[in-house]
């Protein structure tokens, strides 16, 4: 997809023009920012301490959550008890192990894709479990500046997979949600959205089709995604279980 922003001759996405999709809210990690690694390995660090071992499926379920709740959710199914100062520690302490993994990149075809949809007169916003903390070490000013809002997990009292966040972005965005489309790459976000009211497109980056059957269409990567974005003709009704686009 190339951006025409000259001016004169406005982008085109036709996936969302004949969905009548007026604004487009992107999920953060794994979805904006290629930080499946990160993500991943800083929960593995933080729960070995714990003696805990989980696997990548289990992390990548829970995605969206805050990470408060993610661990303790973790440990819990483990039957082990931990304090609210025991969970802010560990967070604290998988926040360091985020940033020594490496940095977290956009992916490769992020940057155009904004840009296009952006150029076509779309709104733009992303909703993240994040803490507002964590996003601004990320989001640097120049990246927040591609979204009309960003909400975080500091901005609501509920949570993914509550339909809060992205009830809050709507609104904020000005947009009725039925005419909001959202890229989401886990469960919770998937159901949060639909529970708002939105459209869902969920990619693979970090689970397997069979783990986003709730979502309306399902692509594999980002160029699938761009691909499905820029279709004129073709199919692009809603997966049937076990199908991506």
């Amino acid at each position: 997809m190339q951006a025409k922003c000259d001016g004169h001759s406005p982008a085109s996405v036709p996936f969302c023009e004949r969905h009548q999709f007026q604004a487009v809210i992107f999920d953060c990690d794994g979805v904006v920012l290629d930080s499946r690694e990160n993500y991943r390995r800083a929960s593995e660090m933080v729960l070995s301490e714990a003696s805990v071992k989980v696997t990548p499926r289990e992390i990548y379920l829970r995605e969206g959550q805050p990470t408060p709740q993610l661990l303790t959710a973790l440990l819990n199914l483990r039957q082990i008890s931990v304090t609210e100062t025991q969970i802010r520690e560990m967070v604290e302490r998988r926040r360091v192990y985020d940033g020594e993994v490496g940095p977290r990149e956009l992916f490769s075809t992020m940057l155009d894709l904004l840009l296009v949809l952006r150029a076509s007169g779309r709104k733009l916003g992303m909703v993240t479990g994040s803490s507002r903390r964590s996003v601004n070490l990320v989001l640097t000013p120049e990246r927040g500046r591609w979204f009309d809002v960003v909400i975080t997990a500091d901005d609501v009292k509920r949570s993914k997979p509550d339909p809060q966040p992205f009830i809050l972005a709507a609104e904020r965005l000005g947009v009725d949600p039925k005419h909001c489309l959202v890229i989401e790459n886990a469960p919770f976000g998937i159901k949060a959205a639909r529970l708002a009211g939105c459209r869902t497109i969920a990619i693979c980056t970090t689970l397997e089709p069979e783990d986003l059957q709730e979502a309306d269409w399902i692509v594999r990567n980002h160029d699938e995604l761009a691909r499905l974005l820029a279709a004129r003709v073709g199919d692009d009704s809603p997966v049937q279980t076990g199908k991506a686009w």
